[in-house]
């Protein structure tokens, strides 16, 4: 008998739990979760309601921009995803007439069809990561379907022969030299600073607030990619920290004691209730180049080179100084030691080019016997 009430007991705590997180997450959400895990038959009444649904591409667009799949991505990436789903979406309707059904432009067939005319492979990857993107959220909220095959045919690869650009530090020094002489002289030595010390990207820096700079533990804390509104620390150079501290003091002095404080942004034309835009400091960065002599105009060119520029400089002079990969993966925060390595390759071209100036690497053999 008592054993008889132990299972009853249990059955019902089961139930009460299911019952709470089917109340919580709603029941759809948690059978998909359940069929994912396959702890659930994979044809239930409910996928089949949701199998025989007719989606059409323009209402499956509107989810998506709406989606946290889409919201969630930095503005520089909102804007790349969204110029490719107006690609996707011109190829859909050529192909399949005006907004055709999501089922008929998601098979593998049609999607090895869109890219097929991409030849080089990063143009194709990042084509790709879009996709994944769109038919991951989509497919996954009209029909509980996740995209595992579909990432067959959506490939992304890693183009090997892109190497990163980084500037010389004569470069960096004429940078530094022009920011001074320029409008809004301050902040922008101290934006050019920051991006030196920290190696941080053009998001994180944007939304840097007050209340991130933590100088007892010389960090600041920028929300790192993929991670929105979740931050991280990264370590700063005592200069940098010191320019910046010296920068938000100047500009917030005497409003300590605001409740807002910490959280205006350091970086703002509107007193810190909003962060500065991406593309007021591309453009600045843009300007400084074009007008740098030490910079080729070749590499004057777009994606030449650019504000993420500098955070390749930031690594490769970490390595020129011989702090070891690791560390230098820590640094940066990324999450894999591959996108670190690509440094080495930078860096061993670096002392190619060194030791050819030697002035016994000009002798020929011939001088020589």
């Amino acid at each position: 008998m008592p054993l008889y009430d132990d299972v009853v007991s249990n059955d019902q705590m089961l139930e009460e739990a299911i019952v709470h997180l089917a109340d919580q997450f709603g029941p759809q959400p948690f059978y998909q979760v359940l069929q994912r895990l396959d702890l659930v038959p994979l044809y239930s009444s409910i996928q089949k309601q949701m199998a025989q649904r007719i989606v059409l591409l323009e209402e499956a667009v509107a989810h998506y921009r709406n989606s946290d799949a889409y919201q969630a991505l930095a503005a520089a990436s909102q804007t790349a995803y969204g110029y490719e789903l107006n690609m996707f979406i011109k190829y859909c309707v050529n192909k399949k007439g005006k907004n055709p059904n999501i089922n008929d432009v998601s098979s593998a067939t049609f999607l090895t069809d869109y890219l097929a005319p991409v030849k080089k492979a990063n143009t194709r990857s990042k084509k790709s990561a879009f996709l994944r993107s769109f038919f991951g959220e989509v497919l996954e909220h009209f029909y509980g379907r996740n995209i595992e095959k579909l990432k067959r045919t959506l490939i992304i690869e890693a183009d090997k022969d892109r190497e990163p650009r980084a500037f010389t530090k004569t470069q960096i020094n004429e940078l530094l030299s022009l920011v001074r002489l320029g409008r809004e002289a301050h902040r922008n030595f101290t934006i050019l600073w920051t991006f030196l010390g920290t190696g941080v990207r053009l998001s994180e820096l944007c939304t840097l607030q007050v209340g991130d700079i933590k100088v007892d533990r010389q960090v600041i804390m920028v929300r790192g990619k993929g991670k929105k509104g979740y931050k991280q620390p990264n370590k700063i150079t005592t200069s940098s920290l010191k320019t910046l501290s010296s920068y938000i003091s100047f500009r917030y002095k005497g409003l300590e004691a605001e409740v807002d404080y910490e959280d205006r942004y350091v970086f703002s034309d509107d007193k810190g209730a909003t962060h500065l835009h991406e593309s007021t400091v591309q453009k600045m960065f843009t300007a400084l180049i074009n007008e740098a002599t030490t910079i080729p105009e070749n590499d004057k060119k777009p994606y030449q080179f650019s504000i993420h520029s500098l955070r390749h400089s930031f690594a490769l002079y970490l390595l020129e100084s011989g702090v070891n990969i690791y560390t230098i993966k820590e640094l940066m925060r990324h999450a894999w030691l591959s996108s670190t390595e690509v440094y080495l390759k930078l860096y061993d071209d670096m002392l190619v080019t060194a030791i050819e100036k030697h002035p016994l690497a000009q002798i020929t053999i011939t001088e020589l016997f």
